[in-house]
């Protein structure tokens, strides 16, 4: 690659998350899944899990499922979120090439793979892809409860700058229609990312964004403690899909990271608000029927009536903001709505404001989990921990917490990952542990961040699963990545038995001596090594009984092992 910007990217991005020992080519993958995943479907996508390339990938980089902007790695995900409600689906495909030039060959290839992913198979491929293709006809067998189709989502992404060119324009209209003639989407995009646009996406994600809109009508607040400036003012609705677009003119999700809802699609409160604005009579009372949005920005600047955000989310009005978005071309000229942007200098006044601001009764308890005592308590816990800065765990309750700090992807724990790492190593659920986090916050309400527990164990669970992770990720030992949870359980477990949770001195010894031994790179490689072994070993003893591919997520073959797993490992 000689673009020396991106290369600038692909460092920085290498860093964060800690694949710097990577060749380009791969690095690029991943990068090109962050840009194209994060941006246009979740944030709570792990690159792990989409990034198939590699031998026998038929032209495939990267692949990704989402219901309803969920992340779908396992069949269990996909009951879980069909059993609650209706599903929209995405399937997204990424190629992804470090030359400057489109190959119309190589778009070709492309093509060919996916319309072998969803109908016949030609080319033989790779245990990736077709552990996403059982996936995939899991999903297709959910399609009585799809809203409509799934739309499938197609990028090429590449190191150069996009020019239009007839020969590639007609080579992908034409694969277009090869896939729409499958009669399986509602809709088929194909997207060209050049240098430019993978730069552009990278900054979106990471939100190092600012925005200019103009509030005709606000107020200062008086001095607030822990606040440099807030205003109450009437923002125009046209100016809140300025602010709420991103660079291809679609709704950009990652404004919404700290909004404890997610969208909640069709409700009678979400109704209410669309009927509103479809009425040209109604809509301009919406400034006196809604309760608008809450933006907390980095930056606030003002020269007149114009306000510049830098770095800014939407923390209430996710629902409002959705909404609105979606009938853009109905908004009136005239059409408000209320609006508070604060520019914080006090992180937990912001979690504060998060909380005031989302009481509806559509909130779940759990989603403002992060947002309790205990939360906040574990946090300084972990980073009371001295542990040098290339080794030490934080815990980041809000997003982008310590994007200005010395911590990347490595030091970081977030509440997925936590809640993953817990379920799987202190639970002793594993299988359970694949799930999304916010099914698992709802299943163990009862069984973890409990004002009474100590917290070593969560601090050991993060520390067990992100020293597994590392040995998982990239390279040959990318197989075990979907082993990861299991074999972290009994990693843990080679430490000798666990005490009772709200043991605080003896979790307190037990956790020290694991983190000790957990150090020692040597000694994790040799216990992980052994455990691989012993999976292996009962796997190749089961392969007639068991679905090889997915023994990872069969509870009958993992809750065996487990209770036939040795003693120690020493």
């Amino acid at each position: 690659m000689d673009d020396p910007i991106l290369k600038a990217y692909l460092k920085d991005f290498a860093k964060e998350f800690n694949i710097s020992d990577l060749k380009e080519p791969d690095i690029f993958e991943y990068f090109s899944a962050y840009c194209v995943m994060f941006r246009d479907f979740s944030e709570h996508t792990i690159l792990e899990d989409i990034v198939v390339g590699g031998g026998l990938d038929s032209g495939i980089d990267s692949l990704g499922l989402y219901l309803n902007d969920i992340p779908i790695t396992t069949f269990s995900q996909v009951d879980e979120v069909s059993s609650r409600q209706k599903i929209d689906a995405d399937f997204c495909f990424v190629q992804s090439k470090t030359s400057r030039n489109i190959s119309a060959a190589e778009i070709g290839s492309f093509i060919q793979g996916i319309k072998e992913f969803f109908g016949e198979k030609y080319m033989p491929t790779n245990e990736h892809i077709s552990e996403k293709r059982d996936l995939s006809s899991y999903v297709f067998e959910k399609s009585v409860k799809m809203r409509f189709k799934p739309r499938l989502h197609l990028y090429y992404c590449y190191a150069g700058t996009y020019k239009a060119d007839r020969v590639i324009e007609a080579r992908v209209s034409a694969g277009k229609d090869e896939l729409l003639s499958l009669n399986l989407f509602s809709d088929v995009r194909f997207t060209f990312l050049d240098s430019n646009k993978l730069q552009e996406r990278y900054q979106e994600v990471n939100l190092r964004i600012e925005r200019e809109i103009t509030i005709n009508e606000y107020a200062a607040l008086p001095p607030i403690n822990g606040i440099r400036q807030a205003y109450l003012g009437v923002l125009p609705c046209k100016e809140l899909i300025k602010l709420l677009s991103n660079s291809d003119g679609k709704l950009h999700k990652s404004l919404f990271n700290e909004n404890v809802r997610d969208f909640l699609s069709r409700n009678p409160v979400n109704d209410e608000i669309e009927k509103t604005l479809l009425s040209t009579e109604n809509q301009s009372r919406l400034a006196a029927l809604n309760n608008g949005v809450t933006i907390v920005a980095r930056d606030v600047r003002i020269v007149g009536k114009k306000f510049t955000l830098g770095d800014f989310q939407i923390v209430n009005g996710c629902q409002t903001s959705h909404i609105v978005f979606a009938n853009q071309d109905k908004i009136l000229s005239d059409t408000s709505l209320p609006v508070k942007i604060i520019e914080a200098e006090d992180r937990e006044l912001v979690n504060e404001v998060v909380r005031a601001t989302n009481r509806q009764t559509e909130v779940k308890d759990e989603a403002f989990v992060v947002l309790s005592d205990f939360h906040k308590k574990l946090e300084r816990f972990f980073l009371s921990i001295d542990d040098p800065v290339d080794y030490k765990l934080v815990y980041e309750r809000r997003k982008r917490q310590y994007s200005d700090s010395a911590y990347t992807s490595k030091n970081i724990v977030t509440l997925t990952f936590l809640t993953n790492s817990f379920v799987s190593c202190f639970l002793e659920n594993p299988v359970d542990a694949n799930d999304y986090y916010g099914v698992l916050l709802r299943r163990y309400n009862k069984d973890m961040y409990i004002d009474n527990h100590s917290m070593w164990p969560y601090l050991l669970s993060a520390r067990v699963l992100k020293e597994v992770e590392k040995l998982c990720t990239g390279g040959a030992k990318k197989n075990l990545w979907k082993f990861r949870f299991i074999i972290s359980l009994l990693l843990q477990r080679s430490f000798g038995e666990k005490p009772k949770i709200h043991d605080e001195k003896s979790q307190k010894n037990y956790t020290i001596n694991a983190l000790n031994k957990l150090k020692d790179q040597k000694e994790v490689i040799r216990r992980v090594k052994l455990i691989e072994k012993i999976i292996a070993k009962k796997i190749s003893s089961n392969v007639e009984k068991i679905d090889v591919r997915n023994a990872h997520q069969d509870r009958k073959f993992v809750e065996t092992l487990i209770q036939e797993w040795p003693s120690p490992l020493e």
